[in-house]
C-alpha cells in the first residue's frame, strides 16, 4: 500500500505543479508585493488544512510578516495585505463566505488553496489566485473497494512551499 500511496502522491505533486504554473506565479507575485510593501500575510485554513497555517506562521520557512487571520479584524486589512486561505474542497461554504466577506469589505488580495471536485469547475470567484490541489479522493484502493489515503494537507503543504520558494525567488530579484 505504501508504494502505491507514494507513487500516487508524487503524481499529485507533479500535477499540482504543471496545472497551476501560472497561478503559482501570480500568487507568488502577490506574496512578494505584500512583503515588499510591508504588508501582512494572513493565514486561514479549515480542518486538516490548518497544517498550511502552521507552516506559514511557525515553520522554519514562515513568512516573517505572517499572522493568523482573526475574523473580527477583517475590516482592518489593507490593500498591501494578502490572505492565504486553504480548504479541502473549493466549494466549502464557510470558507467561501469568509472569502466573500474579505473581498467585499477590503482591498486585500486573496490566494485560495483547495481541490476542485470536478475538472473544469469554476474556482472561487472571490480570489485573486486559486491553486487547485488535485486531491479528489483517496489514493490507495482498500480490499473492500473503498479508496483511502486522502492527502489534502500534504498537497496544501506542497503548494505552500511552491508559493514560498517562488516568492523568495522574486524577492531575491528585487534585492539584486
Amino acid at each position: 500500500m505504501l508504494k502505491i500511496f507514494s507513487t500516487q502522491l508524487n503524481g499529485i505533486f507533479s500535477k499540482i505543479q504543471q496545472d497551476n504554473e501560472f497561478a503559482f506565479e501570480d500568487a507568488a507575485r502577490l506574496l512578494a508585493q505584500t512583503v515588499l510593501s510591508h504588508g501582512t500575510v494572513y493565514f486561514t485554513g479549515k480542518d486538516e488544512m490548518e497544517a498550511v497555517n502552521a507552516e506559514g506562521l511557525y515553520g522554519q520557512e514562515a513568512f516573517s510578516n505572517a499572522k493568523p487571520l482573526n475574523t473580527k479584524e477583517i475590516s482592518q486589512l489593507t490593500r498591501v495585505d494578502t490572505v492565504l486561505a486553504s480548504a479541502r474542497f473549493h466549494d466549502d461554504e464557510p470558507v467561501l463566505s469568509l472569502l466573500q466577506e474579505i473581498k467585499q469589505n477590503t482591498d486585500a488580495s486573496i490566494i485560495f488553496l483547495a481541490s476542485r471536485k470536478e475538472k473544469g469547475e469554476e474556482a472561487a470567484p472571490h480570489c485573486d489566485a486559486f491553486i487547485d490541489l488535485m486531491v479528489k479522493k483517496g489514493l490507495v484502493p482498500a480490499e473492500n473497494g473503498e479508496r483511502i489515503g486522502i492527502p489534502s494537507a500534504m498537497a496544501g503543504l506542497f503548494a505552500y512551499y511552491a508559493l514560498f520558494l517562488t516568492a523568495k525567488e522574486i524577492l531575491e530579484e528585487y534585492e539584486d
